[in-house]
């Protein structure tokens, strides 16, 4: 081919589609969780995806993808950590970081079971293995599944369908609130309880014996499950809602 038209279809090419900046960067760490410790995930844009595993070993990996260096240091991820906490986030306080074009997260991290786990503020998918403490799920634009919990204090803010199972209802209960789609929570065993959800768009079921109180409505239940206890609060659900056994 003539050079001339050689260099002339690079320059349309290039006119097209454009060329990319994209910048990359990594963040690979192992740390050391003590049993109990606590977990904090907040700020991220990209999914996260949490696998669990005997042990106190804790490892991080990252993948971030910025527009260019600028945007990229504008909007930090800090990992913080200590034998009893690890926090992955993006600092509070960086107004105007839009204005310099995008960030994107992939986060994967391999964490021990016995961990407590708080996920705040996330744009895209949420899962995670099973986990022996508690975990509290809010501001998620995204699906959110976990395979297995020691209990939920709270799940608020998802925009997507929620799957959470549960190996005990703790002493101050669970309130879930504010689903965009249908909420799936299966308990390991029998549980005792007192139901109460309103504000739902579309059918309640639960394969758990219940003493219904009041009158039965589309969206609203209240009542006792087995001999009573914490309270189980669902509200504002775009979908159906059901309780199963794991």
């Amino acid at each position: 081919m003539n050079s001339y038209y050689t260099v002339a279809l690079a320059l349309v090419i290039t006119f097209v589609i454009g060329p990319s900046f994209d910048v990359r960067d990594q963040i690979n760490k192992t740390v050391t969780l003590s049993s109990g410790a606590q977990v904090s995930v907040g700020g991220i844009n990209g999914p996260v995806v949490i696998e669990t595993t005997e042990g106190e070993s804790a490892q991080i990996n990252i993948e971030i993808t910025a527009s260019d260096q600028e945007a990229l240091a504008a909007r930090p991820l800090v990992v913080e950590n200590t034998a009893s906490s690890l926090t992955i986030r993006t600092p509070d306080g960086n107004k105007g970081w839009r204005d310099r074009g995008w960030v994107r997260h992939n986060v994967r991290l391999r964490l021990p079971r016995s961990i407590n786990l708080t996920v705040n503020g996330v744009n895209g998918t949420v899962q995670a293995g099973e986990i022996t403490g508690t975990v509290a799920l809010n501001g998620i634009n995204g699906t959110v599944r976990v395979e297995g919990a020691g209990s939920a204090t709270s799940i608020s803010g998802v925009n997507g369908r929620v799957t959470v199972g549960l190996a005990r209802l703790g002493e101050n209960g669970m309130k879930v609130s504010g689903i965009n789609g249908g909420v799936e929570l299966a308990f390991a065993g029998q549980i005792n309880a007192q139901i109460d959800v309103h504000g739902v768009n579309g059918g309640v079921n639960s394969e758990f014996p219940m003493t219904v109180v009041g009158e039965m409505k589309r969206g609203e239940l209240k009542g006792t499950i087995g001999s009573g206890g914490p309270r189980i609060e669902v509200s504002g659900i775009n979908g159906g809602v059901a309780l199963k056994r794991q």
